[in-house]
Formats: structure tokens, C-alpha cells, sequence
């Protein structure tokens, strides 16, 4: 029997796995804005980039850190993860099917990753064959629970969501997004999987692959979209600190730094308005490559800049 679907909406965002985390923390009723899911979360500060721009960058990376940062949110995950090549794939399958329904009758929400395309859905229900999820034209779709990680990526993610009795306070968000925040710029490779570049060195491989003319034509604007909304996210991120932490620190730091990082986005912008998505082949042009080449420079510079402003204001915490 088909159980009934939740009354789950998702939250419009190019990245899928965050914009199922602000669903789900709506419907769990948390009150974050999806600015402050970014920010705590860290992925409002992340770029990871494989050469050439691979569309893969924005999810290609063990994301447990992110799922261990939203513990700060007073968020927390129950998963099924497997690979196909696995000698029990088909029993986590059906463990990850079972986890689904027995949240569903807990009114829990879950998402998981490639029930469509390669990202992260909502799960609205089930029935007797599988998943029923929102997929991003606003419909429900269905998949079968034994079809879920069987593709050439390979990987089954199911991911089920609630809240903790109770929410750590805003000094303590902030705080976990700003201890991240420092790991994550002194040693951004050791978040990243081979063969891809994450932090501020990710820029320069994103820049000699437009300069080589080695880019790949969806993966380019992909991850222009999913950077430039992280990098907007990150400026509203740093002002809702201010809002929430009210008198009794220094914020001049932090104010310049959002004001950074509202630059970054600029510019990741503009490299959105030089290349369409869905790409069309006729952007792919010398001059557009070298003003992509003068945007990211751009980007890099007040991002630079952003991150030791930031690092200045965290010696507070």
C-alpha cells in the first residue's frame, strides 16, 4: 500500500543536498533561514573543482563533515550509504527502503541522492515498488527502491532527518560554522578526494582550465551557479550574525568580510551571464573564456581578502 505523501517543499537551490537539508529543516519547523543552513553547514565556503570544470565539483567530496557541522543546528541524520560493488548491496537497498518508510510513519523527512538525475531529492512517499520524490519541474516521480545506486556512479545515499530536543544557541552556531571555518582554510586539500582542489587553490585550477580551453561545457556553468549562490549565501550568513548576536563584539571585520564576499558573488555572477544553463555551445568563445579568466581573478582576489577578514573575526569565539 502507498503511504500518504508528505507535505514536503523543497527549497529552490543549485545545490540539491543543501536545498533538501533547508526542506527538511522546514518541515521539521527549526525557523533557520536557508542563509544560516549555508553558513553553519559550511558549504556557503566551499569550492571544490576537478580540471576542466567537471560538473561532479559540487557534490564529488565525502560530505559527512557538512552532516557533522549541521549537528550545530540541532540537526540530526540517520543514513544508509553503500556502494553498488558492495557483497550485500541488495540488502542495504532494502534497508535503505525500509528506513524511509518506518520514517514516514515517524512524519520524519528524508531525501537521498540520484533518484533522478545526479543529485539529492526529497522523498514525498512510497508504495509498494519504491520511492515517490519532488523532482525539480514541481512533480512527483517515482523510483524503484532496488533501481537507487545502481548507476554508473554507483553510490546509494539515503538520509533521514530530525531535530534534537533541543537547538544549540546562536554563540554556539556561530562558533562551530567559525572553528570550521579555520580548518577549513588552513588545509581545504584534506577535505577534498583525489584529482580535485577545494579552498582558494581551486580557483587557480578553474582558471588555467579556461586558459588551457579545457572546460567542460555543462560542468562550467554548473558550478558557476552552485559558487555564486554559496558565495551570496555566505555574505547574508555573515550579516545574520551580527542580527543574531547582537551588542558585545567587534564586528568591523565581519561587516568588510560580507561585503568581500558579496564581491565573489558578483563576480561569479557575471561569469553565470556569459555562460547559459542549459549551456549553448555558441558561449564557448576565446573572448568569453578570458573575461571568465578577469571574473575569477576578481573573485579570487575579494576572497582572499574575505577569508583573512573572517579569520580576524573569529579570534573573538
Amino acid at each position: 500500500m502507498a503511504q500518504p505523501q508528505m507535505q514536503i517543499k523543497p527549497v529552490p537551490a543549485w545545490s540539491s543536498f543543501l536545498g533538501c537539508i533547508a526542506g527538511c529543516s522546514d518541515y521539521l519547523e527549526c525557523g533557520y533561514s536557508p542563509d544560516w543552513i549555508w553558513g553553519v553547514t559550511g558549504y556557503a565556503f566551499l569550492m571544490n573543482i576537478f580540471p576542466g570544470v567537471c560538473p561532479s565539483g559540487p557534490t564529488a567530496f565525502d560530505n559527512s563533515f557538512l552532516k557533522e557541522n549541521a549537528k550545530n543546528l540541532g540537526l540530526l541524520f540517520q543514513e544508509t550509504i553503500a556502494s553498488k560493488n558492495d557483497p550485500n548491496f541488495s540488502a542495504q537497498q532494502k534497508a535503505a527502503f525500509d528506513q524511509v518508510k518506518a520514517a514516514l510513519a515517524k512524519n520524519l523527512p528524508s531525501f537521498a541522492f540520484e533518484l533522478g538525475i545526479e543529485e539529492y531529492y526529497l522523498i514525498m512517499g512510497t508504495d509498494e515498488t519504491g520511492y515517490l520524490y519532488a523532482d525539480f519541474d514541481g512533480q512527483s516521480k517515482h523510483c524503484d527502491w532496488d533501481s537507487l545506486g545502481v548507476s554508473e556512479i554507483g553510490m546509494l545515499e539515503v538520509i533521514t532527518v530530525e531535530r534534537a530536543n533541543s537547538f544549540p544557541e546562536a554563540r554556539s552556531q556561530v562558533k562551530g560554522a567559525l572553528d570550521f571555518f579555520r580548518a577549513y582554510q588552513s588545509d581545504p586539500a584534506k577535505y577534498a578526494l583525489p584529482k580535485y582542489t577545494m579552498g582558494l587553490p581551486a580557483y587557480d585550477v578553474w582558471i588555467r582550465s579556461l586558459e588551457e580551453g579545457e572546460v567542460d561545457q555543462l560542468g562550467l556553468p554548473y558550478n558557476s551557479r552552485i559558487w555564486c549562490e554559496a558565495r551570496y549565501r555566505a555574505a547574508a550568513f555573515l550579516n545574520e550574525i551580527r542580527e543574531k548576536l547582537g551588542a558585545g563584539y567587534d564586528y568591523a571585520s565581519l561587516d568588510q568580510a560580507s561585503q568581500n564576499y558579496e564581491k565573489v558573488a558578483e563576480a561569479l555572477e557575471g561569469l553565470c551571464g556569459l555562460y547559459a544553463f542549459p549551456p549553448n555551445p555558441e558561449d564557448f568563445t576565446p573572448e568569453n573564456a578570458a573575461r571568465a579568466v578577469e571574473l575569477l581573478s576578481q573573485a579570487k582576489a575579494a576572497e582572499t581578502a574575505g577569508v583573512e577578514l573572517l579569520l580576524d573575526f573569529a579570534r573573538q569565539f
